[in-house]
């Protein structure tokens, strides 16, 4: 239940951005439009609002983003494929760099195969490895006793500093910030 509606929240949010919520595909499960065929006043109200101003739409955008940000982090929205996709690629992570033909090899399938059936599922290979990364390196790092260098090998980086890099596009602090305020 919350999964889908978070999922609608955030089609509704683009939808909102382009003025586009009469033609929204989402009717069965808008409130808004089951508001709307109830004849009730708030409906009637929400079908004629202007469309959003320009302020209002960079917080409408804004918080799609976020919404789509705890979609990717908490795994909702995942398909059953990259799941599987996942757990084949955890174990490779320490040993370097993650190749989409062993993990293909391993599902049983054609690199193309693995390539479309991820497409099905909206997102890519790369996509796929940089949120386990991300997923890791926040739960390895509350653990006391894994250290930034640590993690960045136990993640498949080739040093720390790279590690580093990508833990600060990821979340805009640094590991090692993180990993301290643990500690406390």
């Amino acid at each position: 239940m919350i999964r889908g509606a978070k999922v609608m929240i955030a089609g509704c949010i683009d939808q909102m951005l382009e003025g586009a919520c009469g033609d929204c595909g989402r009717r069965d499960s808008c409130i808004l439009h089951q508001w709307r065929g109830l004849g009730h006043r708030a409906g009637a109200m929400i079908a004629e609002r202007p469309k959003p101003t320009n302020r209002a739409r960079g917080l409408l955008s804004r918080l799609g983003d976020l919404a789509k940000a705890i979609e990717a982090q908490a795994g909702i929205g995942i398909g059953p494929f990259t799941r599987r996709v996942e757990a084949s690629v955890e174990p490779l992570l320490e040993a370097g760099g993650v190749r989409i033909e062993a993990v293909a090899r391993e599902l049983g399938c054609s690199r193309q195969t693995l390539y479309r059936r991820l497409k099905a599922e909206n997102t890519t290979f790369e996509q796929v490895v940089e949120r386990l990364r991300r997923r890791l390196a926040l739960r390895l790092l509350r653990e006391k006793d894994a250290s930034v260098k640590e993690v960045a090998y136990r993640l498949g980086f080739s040093d720390p500093a790279a590690f580093s890099r990508a833990f600060k596009r990821w979340t805009g602090s640094s590991p090692s910030l993180a990993w301290s305020r643990q500690e406390r």
